[in-house]
């Protein structure tokens, strides 16, 4: 595409079509009575906001006055009349409109390079972990996302600019090294704002969890008061409850990416937490069955597969398992 160049800077009137706008009769007399007073600061305001309003008002701006500066002015010859010198206090020295005029414009067309290049940009991109293993997406320099499979999220374009990211789906550990504060749409009924942390979520249809390896994370419900969580502290939504925290006895919740399925005196709500995460389960335990959260197993599950992992709690708790759906189970108390 040919660039116009004016004094050194891009010109917008190739960019954005000076004629593809039309300009209200107001915007044409501010536009003439700034070329008759150039020097005017109130008209120099004004036509600055002009040119921030879009890019096809500053082509338009840019064009009306370069059009200007190129018509010229027809001299006019007077005869001579005899001049008496008289001695003067020498006078600052003053600079034709049209000079005055053009360092407008090449201020002006830097000005909107300036904002257009590097205006926040607004978009998000999603990303869908399909690589069949655990895999990572940096996300900044110094921020980068470890993701399970078929984990996705979302995460602005210019995350340096607009630090944003929303937790669709999966399991995915997060390293945020961020000179400001990033935020994450957790679930629909809560967010997440962080500057520097390790943490781990795990997102289904109906569970929510936030795991803290090192820094501090902040919690905002759309109800109730924010929730800080610090190293070693999770919290928790499930369906239809209300956002809970707790200190946690372990890693659990890192086992889809460490591979750890031992445990030792562990409360059956983390052992659950790893069994799901590592075998893309999602094993629900009902309020009548709540009382089993307190339970604390002792099991190894390493080098079984989901199936027989299944069989192993069931004859532990001596309760049936009952599937639901494709990867959903409920554990019954009948």
């Amino acid at each position: 595409m040919e660039v116009k160049y004016l004094a050194g800077h891009t010109s917008y009137s190739r960019q954005y079509p000076f004629n593809m706008y039309q300009p209200q009769q107001d915007v044409s007399d501010l536009i003439s009575r700034y070329i008759q007073s150039p020097q005017d600061p109130l008209l120099q305001e004004q036509i600055a906001a002009l040119i921030a309003a879009g890019p096809e008002q500053a082509a338009y701006v840019e064009r009306r006055l370069t059009d200007w500066l190129g018509e010229g002015t027809p001299v006019v010859v007077k005869p001579a009349i005899p001049v008496v010198p008289v001695l003067r206090e020498p006078k600052a020295r003053s600079f034709h409109p049209k000079w005055v005029v053009l360092a407008t414009i090449t201020v002006l067309a830097l000005a909107g390079f300036i904002f257009y290049k590097w205006r926040p940009d607004g978009r998000m991109l999603q990303y869908v972990n399909h690589t069949g293993h655990i895999d990572t997406l940096r996300l900044a320099k110094n921020s980068r996302v470890i993701t399970n499979k078929e984990t996705t999220i979302s995460y602005a374009a210019k995350f340096d600019v607009t630090p944003q990211v929303q937790m669709v789906n999966g399991d995915a550990y997060f390293e945020i090294s961020q000179p400001a504060r990033i935020r994450m749409q957790l679930d629909e009924h809560t967010v997440l704002y962080t500057v520097n942390a390790v943490f781990n979520v795990h997102k289904t249809a109906t569970v929510s969890q936030v795991f803290v390896v090192k820094g501090r994370v902040t919690l905002v419900p759309d109800k109730g008061n924010k929730m800080q969580l610090t190293a070693n502290m999770q919290a928790k939504r499930e369906l239809h409850h209300p956002l809970q925290k707790k200190t946690v006895k372990s890693q659990s919740q890192l086992a889809w990416k460490t591979g750890h399925l031992k445990f030792r005196n562990i409360p059956l709500e983390e052992v659950l937490d790893a069994v799901n995460g590592y075998y893309g389960l999602e094993i629900l335990l009902p309020p009548s069955a709540g009382n089993l959260y307190k339970r604390r197993l002792t099991a190894d599950f390493e080098n079984k597969s989901a199936d027989e992992t299944l069989v192993i709690l069931r004859k532990m708790l001596n309760v049936p398992i009952v599937k639901d759906s494709a990867n959903r189970y409920y554990v019954s108390m009948k």
